[in-house]
């Protein structure tokens, strides 16, 4: 009867620790990121008994009561909410955010990081989030504390300078351009000749103009234009002339009649109205009408380049892409010079020799030209207006000018055994040679979870759950404590035996 008190005492003492894990779980049950544990019971040493049939069946044994085992962690994924910026960042799947403190890092699943004064990305209680910074346009190869300066100066964010143009796709729809410069002793590059730098305008006459937007070295947009003319048909291929220029006024390379011509060429059609051949030759001098002042243009990636000199930005070099990628050294189709080519023109009607065409290009479909798409690598100077962060955990800025920069990376860090992790308040855990290895990794790879921005991650409290073990453990220890009054006033009784 003595060992029945011992045994209902360590029922009450279990019972009690258990109300303790229920209480925790529904104390937090509306902190972020928050992990609900499981109070796991084990019964203590049974002590073995002297018994007839110990011999013959099995070995007769007493228990001695329960004791604590485990508390368990659950790591089940919490629900999902609504956040109030950028930097509330869900987990969805596997994995933590690494935080470090004064040298000490830890790990937590609760994503409400905020920037500080001073830049640095931050949990509520000062820890720094841990990140791959990108520099130049390059991640870096280690995690670091996340810290941004977000002024305008040098090396600040806040503020992106302009871009020169260098690529710069310009596609058309050209069915329909109309001969309107027909010189029948120059045909294939008579805008060419008829360009007048000294005249306003300095092309009068032609079949379709695409404006082109190019950015100078100092990120101001100027402007400039592809002047296209129809030439004629030859067994089922057309064959148009274009011009490339600009204001003579911004072109401070040019002089005379000259000023303002970029580049000339032809562009060919097959019976099918799809683009089959493109030639450009770059033109420099000032006299538009020595076609050997037109040399075949250099090939970048299989993209005709030009070389523009804006007025008080310098010279640069843009790949002008119409959609068809081409072979060689330079676009010249097999002539260095326009007169070589206005000298024999039949290769113009040809396919150019291992060229590829783009899923989009120009054509010569429909009736009436317009502009199919444009765009450019380009930019002017932009000023941040918001950060995002994808499901790969790339912290971007965007900006007035349209741009995006990457900024940092998000890394997460995993464990091969998550429930050896040590909690440390304040919604972290610190590993322990009981979880093993850490293992850093992106988002959205090598079976880490995904980022989501503008969302927190909820305490993964089951309340059902809670209340049902609540109730079984409030009776349990109940039932315990049964057993410590039963068994002492079975004593009593065998004390009043002696009187």
């Amino acid at each position: 009867m003595m060992s029945s008190l011992f045994i209902g005492a360590t029922g009450l003492k279990a019972h009690g620790e258990g109300m303790g894990v229920v209480s925790n779980n529904l104390a937090n049950v509306n902190t972020l990121g928050f992990k609900q544990t499981m109070m796991m019971y084990q019964d203590l040493v049974s002590q073995e008994q002297c018994a007839r049939s110990n011999f013959i069946t099995n070995i007769s044994q007493k228990g001695m009561g329960a004791f604590v085992g485990e508390t368990r962690k659950i790591f089940t994924a919490g629900g999902f909410e609504n956040g109030s910026a950028a930097t509330d960042i869900a987990i969805s799947g596997i994995g933590f955010y690494g935080v470090t403190h004064n040298g000490v890092t830890q790990y937590t699943r609760a994503g409400n990081f905020r920037f500080t004064k001073d830049g640095d990305l931050v949990s509520p209680d000062g820890w720094n989030l841990l990140g791959r910074m990108f520099r130049n346009g390059k991640e870096g190869a280690t995690a670091e504390p996340i810290s941004l300066d977000f002024s305008t100066g040098p090396g600040g964010i806040g503020r992106i300078d302009g871009k020169a143009t260098e690529n710069l796709s310009a596609y058309a729809q050209l069915g329909g351009v109309e001969n309107k410069h027909n010189d029948p002793a120059n045909p294939y590059f008579s805008m060419a000749a008829a360009w007048d730098g000294t005249q306003k305008p300095p092309l009068a006459s032609y079949g379709y103009r695409q404006p082109l937007t190019i950015y100078d070295n100092d990120g101001n947009a100027r402007q400039a234009y592809i002047y296209y003319d129809y030439v004629d048909k030859q067994g089922g291929v057309e064959a148009m002339e274009y011009v490339i220029g600009m204001d003579p006024a911004d072109d401070a390379s040019g002089s005379g009649k000259g000023a303002g011509l970029i580049m000339a060429g032809t562009v060919s059609f097959s019976s099918g109205n799809q683009l089959i051949n493109v030639t450009g030759f770059q033109f420099s001098g000032n006299d538009p009408t020595n076609l050997s002042s037109y040399t075949a243009a250099p090939l970048v990636k299989g993209t005709p380049t030009f070389t523009v000199n804006f007025t008080g930005a310098g010279s640069q070099t843009v790949a002008l892409d119409m959609g068809l990628t081409l072979s060689g050294s330079d676009a010249g189709g097999g002539f260095a010079t326009a007169a070589a080519a206005a000298a024999t023109p039949a290769d113009l009607y040809d396919a150019a020799s291992g060229a590829t065409r783009k899923g989009r290009a120009s054509t010569a479909y429909g009736s009436s030209p317009a502009e199919i798409f444009q765009s450019n690598d380009g930019y002017p100077e932009g000023y941040l207006r918001g950060l995002e962060v994808d499901k790969n955990g790339v912290l971007s800025g965007s900006y007035s000018n349209g741009e995006t920069l990457d900024l940092a990376r998000i890394t997460l860090y995993r464990f091969t055994s998550q429930d050896g992790l040590r909690r440390e308040g304040s919604n972290r855990f610190s590993a322990t040679p009981d979880a093993g290895d850490v293992q850093e990794g992106v988002a959205g790879t090598e079976n880490f979870g995904t980022l989501a921005e503008w969302t927190l991650e909820q305490s993964n409290v089951d309340y059902a759950r809670e209340f049902t073990t609540m109730i079984i453990t409030q009776r349990g220890f109940q039932m315990n404590s049964k057993v410590v009054t039963t068994s002492d006033q079975m004593l009593q009784k065998a004390l009043e035996l002696k009187r």
